[in-house]
C-alpha cells in the first residue's frame, strides 16, 4: 500500500471538486464567452504575492498556491497547504469558495461541490499531472453525499483545523481561528458542514448591506424561477433546499430586527425589506 506521506511526489491539500447543475441547458443557452468566463471563475486566488518555484518537488513550498483543473462541468480546486509561511489555507480557501459560490449564483448558476484535506502529486510548479487519494475522497464525497446545491467541508477537515495549526494563519490562535470558520460555515441537522453563503456574503461585497439585499433579492428571484420550472421533483427539492435556507437566514434577522429602524438606502423600514425578501 502506498505511504503517501512518504512519497516526495505527494503533497497534502485542500481539494475540492465541482458539479455545475444543469450543465447542459447551459450549453444550449448560453455562449461560448459566457460559459468560458463562467468557468474562469474557478480559476479565483485569494493570495496574489509572487509565488516563488520550488526547485525541488519535495521542498516545502513558501506560501499557499492554488491549482484549478476544469473539463466540462467537472472541476477540480486544489490549494497546499505544506508550506513555510502559515498563510492559513484552510480559512482562505474557504473564502475564495465562498466568492465562487456568490458570483455563480448571480449568474444564474448552480454548483455543488465537497471539500477535504488529502494527499496530491501536483508536480514542481503545479504543472501537474494532477492526481492523488484526495481528489477520489472529494469526488466521492461530491457524488454520494452532496444532494443539495452546496458546498460541504469534510467532517474530518473540521476536526483536522481543530488541532493542525499548519492550516493555521501566522500569529493566529485557535480561538480566532474557531471564531472565523464558525463565521464561514454551517452544520445542518445531520451535522454536515457547509458554505453559509447568504450569513457569510455580508461581509464580502463592497457595499455591505444594500449590496447584500441585493443578493438575497437575486436569491429569491433564482429560487422563485427554479421552482416555476422545476420540471422532475428531482430538481424541485434542490430548489426547495434552497427556500428553506433562504428563508431561515431572514427569520434569524427578523428576529433581531428593530421595528422602527429605517433604512434610508432603501427608503424603508429595514423589518419590511426583510419580510418582502421572504419566500411564500
Amino acid at each position: 500500500m502506498t505511504d503517501f506521506e512518504a512519497d516526495a511526489d505527494y503533497e497534502e491539500c485542500v481539494v475540492t471538486f465541482f458539479d455545475i447543475l444543469g450543465f447542459r441547458h447551459l450549453l444550449n443557452t448560453r455562449s461560448g464567452a459566457e460559459i468560458s468566463d463562467i468557468l474562469q471563475n474557478f480559476r479565483r486566488l485569494s493570495e496574489t504575492e509572487e509565488i516563488v518555484p520550488a526547485q525541488r518537488v519535495d521542498e516545502v513550498r513558501l506560501q499557499s498556491e492554488a491549482k484549478t483543473e476544469i473539463i466540462s462541468d467537472a472541476i477540480v480546486r486544489v490549494r497546499t497547504t505544506e508550506t513555510q509561511y502559515p498563510s492559513g489555507p484552510l480559512i482562505w480557501e474557504i473564502i475564495d469558495l465562498l466568492h465562487i459560490r456568490i458570483d455563480c449564483l448571480n449568474r444564474g448558476i448552480l454548483i455543488r461541490g465537497a471539500s477535504t484535506v488529502g494527499f496530491m502529486h501536483l508536480g514542481m510548479n503545479l504543472d501537474g499531472p494532477i492526481f492523488g487519494p484526495g481528489l477520489v475522497q472529494a469526488y466521492e464525497m461530491e457524488e454520494n453525499e452532496v444532494i443539495f446545491p452546496r458546498i460541504v467541508i469534510h467532517e474530518d477537515v473540521i476536526e483536522r483545523h481543530r488541532t493542525d495549526s499548519t492550516l493555521w494563519r501566522e500569529g493566529h490562535s485557535f480561538a480566532e481561528e474557531e471564531r472565523h470558520i464558525q463565521s464561514l460555515l454551517k452544520s445542518d441537522e445531520a451535522g454536515m458542514f457547509f458554505i453559509d453563503y447568504l450569513r457569510a456574503s455580508l461581509s464580502e461585497f463592497d457595499d455591505g448591506f444594500v449590496d447584500w439585499v441585493r443578493f438575497l433579492n437575486s436569491h429569491k428571484d433564482l429560487i422563485e424561477k427554479g421552482l416555476s420550472e422545476a420540471g422532475s421533483s428531482k430538481v424541485r427539492r434542490k430548489y426547495n433546499w434552497m427556500k428553506r435556507y433562504h428563508n431561515q437566514v431572514l427569520a434569524e434577522y427578523l428576529e433581531h430586527c428593530d421595528d422602527e429602524t429605517f433604512n434610508d438606502d432603501f427608503e424603508k423600514p429595514t423589518r419590511e425589506i426583510f419580510n418582502e425578501l421572504l419566500i411564500d
